[in-house]
């Protein structure tokens, strides 16, 4: 029995169906990761509003460490986008050093999110219910990042460019997605404004600096 052959009109497809699609795919589990972590937002949201003297958390002497962990985020992403400039403008030594720095960024961001949580879980089981599970799944993220750029590393070392396309395309989209979802949890689950927020970061910079004068 012969084989049968598609005519040779038919556009050959191979690795371009969502099977071999990976930023797709990534997409696809950010947005069911969205949901996860939106549950867990509404029951802060809504424990807080409904008895804020049982479920309000108080961090006393660490209440600067939400926005100081979300500030290491922030750099984190910064120096994400001058990597993905670096990477379409194929300076790939730029890149390289951008993503080390990178890297370096996410460990610290995992770190103080560590911090976090083992200062939440001192606070008590109101403080387990409304913050810790956020700090974890923020945590998880943080890993994930991390493992990217992992991978990101040893592509590039490989020089697999076909990998690293794949790669840097699907965890810019992570990365991207950490820094958003670090900067709403702390608008939304430490009832801060975003002019508060800046607010706050202008007296941080403004003691750094006026101390060393």
């Amino acid at each position: 029995m012969s084989a049968h052959h598609a005519p040779d009109w038919v556009p050959h497809r191979e690795g371009t169906g969502i099977k071999h699609d990976g930023t797709f795919a990534t997409w696809l589990s950010l947005i069911s990761f969205t949901f996860f972590i939106g549950t867990f937002v509404a029951a802060n949201v809504y424990l807080r509003g409904w008895n804020p003297e049982k479920f309000g958390v108080d961090f006393g002497a660490n209440a600067n460490l939400p926005a100081l962990t979300t500030i290491v985020l922030l750099v984190a992403g910064f120096i994400l986008v001058l990597a993905g400039a670096a990477w379409r403008n194929e300076a790939r030594k730029r890149f390289q050093l951008l993503m080390v720095l990178a890297t370096l960024a996410f460990s610290a961001y995992a770190v103080m999110l560590m911090w976090l949580m083992v200062y939440t879980w001192d606070l008590g089981a109101a403080a387990w219910t409304t913050n810790l599970g956020i700090y974890f799944l923020q945590f998880v993220l943080a890993l994930v990042d991390i493992a990217f750029l992992a991978f990101i590393g040893m592509a590039f070392s490989d020089r697999n460019e076909k990998k690293l396309q794949s790669l840097v395309s699907a965890g810019m989209s992570v990365f991207m997605y950490t820094v958003l979802i670090g900067l709403v949890v702390l608008l939304v689950t430490d009832m801060i404004s975003i002019g508060e927020f800046a607010e706050w970061c202008g007296n941080r910079l403004s003691e750094v600096f006026g101390a060393k004068k």
